[in-house]
């Protein structure tokens, strides 16, 4: 399932195999140990949700992930051009966090047929379940401007829905598409890559 316009999200399975899972998990399991002096300002080692930043400048292997064809294919018919790279982070909600309220990364979108200002992808570091943190989605809701200007500020909305997917596989999503993380309610953390794109500069 690529990028569907009118759900404003895709799942691309397979982006990482599994020796790069492994790899991408070891690099930052060391990141998350540097001392403070080392960290990056950001970076979040201890927090209930352990936050890593700018992993596409200290990662080698993130950067293969990145320029998967299917991928490429699906955000330059989002931007009608190249992606720039903007964000690229480690994320991994702690067993009894990861509740977000619903919303955007991006403005919002108040001419429904205006371009994407921004492409957000999640790529799941191990499978993604219906109890352990995983991304839940409002398809739909980037066409409506009325359900965005509730960003950050709703807990539930009709038709949301939460994505189940395996290690490896890319939730790849408008960023005026209305998302949160949900809570891990399992004894294991919930590791993730979330990567944003926005639009060629002109």
């Amino acid at each position: 399932m690529g990028f569907d316009e009118s759900a404003g999200w895709g799942l691309i399975r397979d982006l990482l195999d599994e020796r790069q899972i492994v790899e991408i998990l070891f690099g930052c399991d060391e990141l998350l140990q540097l001392p403070e002096a080392d960290r990056m300002a950001r970076d979040r080692p201890h927090n209930g949700t352990r936050h890593l930043v700018d992993l596409h400048l200290r990662l080698d292997g993130v950067a293969d992930a990145v320029q998967q064809p299917e991928l490429l294919e699906a955000l330059e018919t989002m931007f009608g051009g190249p992606p720039q790279l903007s964000q690229c982070d480690f994320r991994s909600p702690q067993p009894g966090f990861g509740d977000q309220k619903l919303h955007m990364d991006a403005l919002p979108r108040l001419d429904p047929t205006g371009g994407h200002q921004v492409a957000t992808m999640i790529l799941a570091l191990c499978d993604f379940t219906g109890d352990n943190g995983s991304t839940r989605l409002v398809p739909g809701s980037h066409l409506r401007p009325d359900l965005q200007q509730l960003g950050g500020n709703v807990d539930r909305l009709d038709g949301e829905q939460t994505v189940v997917c395996s290690a490896g596989d890319g939730i790849l999503f408008s960023g005026h598409l209305l998302h949160s993380g949900t809570h891990n309610s399992t004894t294991a953390e919930r590791p993730a890559l979330q990567i944003v794109w926005h639009p060629p500069q002109t």
